[in-house]
């Protein structure tokens, strides 16, 4: 189920800047209200969290289905 949630953060994350910000700049809290492993927790920090840093704002609606499955690839 947190593998789900993590792709749940991330689906999130990519659609709406202000929950991005919340996952960027309150990593602790995020995890805190979630259900990851800390396997994940430390795929959220270590490397979902820098591209999450990386991307436009806003992600174009066109590009968010692109963007999500690049991110979720990262907590494969």
């Amino acid at each position: 189920m947190s593998q789900q949630a993590l792709r749940e953060i991330i689906d999130q994350a990519v659609v709406d800047y202000g929950f991005r910000l919340a996952v960027m700049w309150g990593t602790d809290d995020i995890v805190a209200r979630s259900d990851l492993s800390s396997q994940e927790a430390g795929v959220l920090r270590r490397l979902v969290v820098p591209q999450l840093q990386r991307l436009p704002n806003p992600v174009e609606p066109d590009d968010h289905a692109a963007v999500q499955e690049r991110l979720a690839k990262l907590a494969d």
